[in-house]
């Protein structure tokens, strides 16, 4: 069922008031063969409204091998004891190049020019990393990399670009894999959704 499980982050997107498009983050709380049974947000009580039974909905999952895509329907809307939408697998699309990210600090290494310098990361994606340099760097630079995740023994590797982000902190710096072979890239992506269920089992056991 494209790998769609219970714990997954899903992102709703409906129409609210003047037809603004809208969108909210759920929880996947469990999967049946039709449907999907999502937690509703807390604190989002407000947009109940705009998502009675029939209303049309498009849904993002973000799952270990990459992001399903789909339009879908209420069927429950969250006012009633569960929240269940319509899933029809045939209309499922699988988007690799969407990635959630997910907070870790860890040793990073980049190769810039032939030289090497340790850095260490913020977050991490399928698609790029946010990290801490004292390596002064350039927006465009090209640098090799290995990024090291411990439930692998060996490195994640990438080529990648620094992209230009005025938002950062001083010392802080941003990178887009340019070159990445998908193996290495599942290592990324299946770390990120490690973070994520341990996340989400910490915020049931509070």
């Amino acid at each position: 069922m494209s790998d769609i499980s219970a714990n997954q982050k899903a992102k709703i997107f409906f129409d609210g008031e003047n037809d603004i498009e809208m969108e909210l983050d759920c929880i996947v709380h469990d999967v049946e063969k039709d449907r999907l049974w999502l937690d509703y947000p807390e604190g989002a009580d407000a947009l109940k409204m705009y998502l009675e039974e029939g209303t049309p909905i498009d849904i993002k999952v973000f799952t270990p091998t990459g992001l399903v895509v789909f339009e879908s329907m209420v069927i429950n809307s969250p006012n009633e004891e569960k929240f269940i939408v319509e899933f029809v697998e045939e209309a499922v699309v699988i988007q690799r190049r969407d990635y959630t990210r997910s907070p870790l600090k860890t040793k990073l290494t980049l190769e810039l020019n032939r030289e090497v310098f340790i850095a260490s990361t913020i977050d991490i994606s399928g698609g790029g990393i946010k990290f801490n340099s004292n390596e002064e760097l350039y927006p465009e630079q090209t640098v090799y990399g290995k990024l090291y995740l411990k439930n692998y023994d060996t490195p994640a590797y990438f080529e990648a670009i620094i992209l230009d982000n005025p938002s950062l902190q001083p010392d802080e710096y941003t990178l887009a894999f340019t070159n990445i072979d998908e193996k290495e890239r599942d290592k990324i992506i299946k770390t990120c959704y490690d973070i994520d269920m341990q996340a989400r089992k910490n915020s049931n056991l509070k």
